[in-house]
């Protein structure tokens, strides 16, 4: 039904959009999103209060679904996803800026309709990502659009990355253009600490989704993904030093899983687990906790940032490089601590809180294999980027 709602409305701005074209002149309109309009967070949030706090000069609306639980958290001027008002500015705008795809996060369905799509060509698209590229690999398009997708990601005038490694994948294996890809950083870095001490000392849990389970059948609290989580929180040994410590351990669950969590909320013994609401501030737990437990997710990236400690905790290793796989070798690549099963988990978690959060070397040593930069100053170089596009393709 959104589908036919949103083909109406850019129909209805398409054909308004001569007769409103002076109301638009002289106008500098940049649109930025994320999460298909949903979720208020990664790097679009960062780089969206950056340009409201630094450059006010521009027009600068964030897209949001009229339904997002985060509607009212979000500061600025908002357009409506898929409003006849989206399209009409998206049609005006100098510059778009999303984490996920055009389509999802800004204009829903356009660049994929024949004569509109020249609106999608004609601005400058800037691709941020969600989050680090690390240990999920992209996975083979399905024939029916891989040509759509290629040349989707053909089309994107800047895509940034965080180091040589990021930008290796997104030319090689993504397929996107080689002088569309910049090495100056992710925006949600300027938001995290390298030297500062954390803000408490709560653990942030983040397992991430995996779409075999999303996409199955079968009941949720019967897979090995539910009761490897579940033996892991409702260790009494670990329950037991949490306690005595006066440590949480807060558990986000990926948003694409965040359906399943009441299934965990309601098989939690321990006290001291701590359930994170979909619409939180994710960088901000992140910046406030002292320590990460993850499986495979890019979080662990923001703390090898803030040279904070990692809790890799992979109890289905072999069936996820099957799956999924990693842009980093899961079995000879990585750094942290690493568990493969609850009492390793337990254990090595134990051994970080007893040593106090200490960093272990090997995760000292792999910094600058992910980040060229470390002065917080991500924000400025991406917008200095397209400010040098746009100044180049409108004003040539």
């Amino acid at each position: 039904m959104d589908k036919v709602k949103f083909l109406i409305n850019m129909l209805l701005a398409f054909f308004i959009y001569p007769f409103n074209k002076h109301k638009f002149n002289g106008r500098d309109i940049w649109l930025i999103g994320g999460h298909s309009g949903d979720i208020y967070n990664d790097n679009s949030k960062f780089f969206y209060e950056y340009m409201l706090k630094e450059h006010n000069d521009v027009e600068t609306y964030w897209v949001v679904n009229k339904d997002s639980k985060v509607f009212d958290k979000i500061p600025g001027k908002k357009l409506i996803r898929g409003s006849v008002e989206n399209y009409l500015y998206y049609y005006n705008s100098k510059a778009i800026v999303f984490s996920h795809a055009p389509s999802a996060d800004i204009a829903p369905y356009n660049f994929a309709v024949p004569v509109l799509n020249y609106f999608h060509k004609k601005t400058i698209k800037v691709f941020l990502n969600h989050g680090t590229i690390s240990f999920k690999k992209r996975k083979p398009m399905n024939k029916k659009f891989k040509n759509i997708i290629d040349n989707l990601y053909k089309s994107y005038n800047i895509v940034t990355a965080s180091s040589e490694f990021e930008r290796n994948v997104m030319v090689n294996d993504w397929g996107m253009l080689d002088d569309s890809v910049y090495i100056i950083g992710n925006a949600r870095y300027d938001n995290l600490p390298t030297n500062e001490v954390a803000q408490t000392r709560d653990i942030l849990y983040t397992p991430t989704w995996r779409d075999w389970i999303k996409f199955s059948s079968g009941k949720f609290t019967d897979t090995d993904y539910f009761k490897n989580i579940m033996n892991f929180l409702n260790d009494d040994k670990l329950n037991k030093i949490l306690d005595e410590k006066d440590i949480n351990v807060k558990i986000y669950m990926h948003h694409l899983m965040h359906e399943f969590i009441d299934d965990i909320k309601e098989n939690i013994t321990g006290k001291r687990i701590v359930f994170l609401d979909k619409g939180v501030t994710l960088a901000n737990e992140i910046r406030k906790s002292a320590a990460n437990i993850t499986d495979y997710s890019s979080v662990a990236i923001d703390f090898l940032y803030m040279n904070r400690p990692i809790l890799f905790y992979q109890f289905d290793l072999d069936e996820y490089m099957e799956k999924v796989d990693s842009y980093i070798d899961l079995k000879s690549e990585m750094f942290g601590s690493l568990a493969y099963n609850n009492d390793e988990a337990v254990n090595k978690l134990i051994d970080i809180i007893e040593n106090n959060f200490e960093v272990m070397d090997n995760q000292k040593n792999e910094r600058n294999k992910f980040f060229r930069y470390n002065d917080n100053k991500n924000c400025k170089r991406i917008y200095d980027c397209v400010l040098s596009k746009i100044k180049y393709i409108f004003y040539k």
